[in-house]
């Protein structure tokens, strides 16, 4: 345990963490950055017990977890599930409230009605003085209480209008939270609640379902070479060709750092594959251009792992298998698409590949 009091030390434990990210090949962004720091220091025990576990097996590993720990650790899964439950209690509330609303309304101007009925009645036979004095009060009583009706009723408009903006809004902050701000897709909160909806839909409705993990090759060359800006830019063009490549159900995820993921429901292994090749072959067709110059800078090129789910076995494993898909494709040399088999499927699946194999190699 370091002595965080002491500003030798402090700076010590930065400089071990920026040691860290470069080491690792991390993003060296202030929540990083904090990540490494409290690993380094010690002070947060479940970052130094997970980072440590992943640190004896691997760089992936590693980043993953770091990855991981942002978003469920410190905070960001956190605040969306509180966002969700706040504004579900908010729906519940409002709902309720504008029931008991409309009912007093509507009770209210019933027995308006009914009063403005029985004093236009009395108002035509009254021919004594205590008559017409009883009888003008009820009318002055009954016009005021037709009066408060209309108001309530344009008041109750006006709730109905505002809560509806409330909602909208609402309902924008919920998508914002689960949006990559530099993509514009999904980011990893909504990856995690995609996948989880995905694999219910699958599982209940025995369709097919299938996850493609997706990774820039290189990706740190263009931060070291050409700087960060160019390197958003390449985040940014993967990030556009999977939105407008993915149609209906399919949804594209930014999953952390330089690595994607594609959840496509009511598909199998081989037609999922067909899809990320599609992709693969658009990606390697862009090339990333410095505006300044109209240069042109290099060719961007990605590794596709595929997996189909498999009834009864958690996301969890699904996730895994797709990665090692993906490991599979990078470590063969990149810029290609492996598939991830259940070892199980192969005895009645006989058309599929018996092995983890590339379908598309580079060019």
């Amino acid at each position: 345990m370091y002595d965080l009091d002491s500003s030798a030390e402090a700076r010590r434990i930065s400089d071990a963490a920026f040691q860290l990210l470069e080491a690792y090949e991390i993003p060296p962004n202030p929540d990083y950055f904090r990540l490494m720091y409290d690993y380094v220091s010690g002070r947060d025990p479940v970052v130094t017990r997970q980072l440590g576990d992943a640190a004896s097996e691997s760089n992936v590993r590693f980043r993953r977890v770091a990855t991981d720990l942002l978003i469920h650790h410190y905070g960001e899964g956190r605040t969306l599930n509180l966002l969700s439950e706040t504004g579900g209690a908010l729906d519940e509330i409002v709902n309720r409230s504008v029931g008991q609303l409309a009912e007093a309304g509507a009770e209210a101007k019933g027995f308006s009605s009914e009063l403005g009925g029985f004093a236009e009645d009395l108002d035509g036979v009254a021919n004594t003085v205590r008559v017409d004095d009883l009888v003008g009060h009820m009318v002055t009583a009954t016009r005021r209480m037709q009066a408060k009706c209309a108001k309530l009723e344009t008041d109750l408009n006006q709730s109905g209008n505002e809560i509806h903006n409330l909602r909208n809004k609402l309902d924008e902050t919920r998508a914002e939270a689960l949006t990559d701000k530099l993509t514009g897709i999904s980011n990893r909160a909504g990856f995690d609640k995609a996948l989880t909806m995905a694999i219910m839909e699958a599982r209940d409705e025995h369709e097919s379902m299938t996850l493609v993990m997706c990774d820039i090759d290189h990706f740190k060359k263009f931060n070291d070479n050409y700087g960060h800006q160019v390197g958003d830019q390449v985040l940014r063009l993967v990030g556009g060709i999977l939105r407008s490549s993915l149609k209906g159900q399919d949804i594209p995820c930014r999953y952390g750092g330089e690595e994607f993921a594609m959840i496509l429901p009511r598909t199998r292994l081989q037609d999922a594959a067909k899809v990320a090749e599609a992709i693969r072959q658009a990606v390697e067709r862009k090339r990333i251009v410095r505006k300044s110059t109209g240069e042109a800078i290099s060719r961007v090129t990605m590794s596709f792992g595929v997996a189909e789910f498999t009834p009864g076995e958690p996301g969890s494993d699904l996730i895994e298998r797709a990665d090692k898909a993906l490991y599979d494709a990078k470590g063969s040399g990149r810029n290609r698409v492996c598939l991830g088999i259940v070892e199980q499927r192969l005895e009645s699946d006989s058309h599929l590949p018996d092995t983890r194999s590339a379908i598309a190699a580079a060019g």
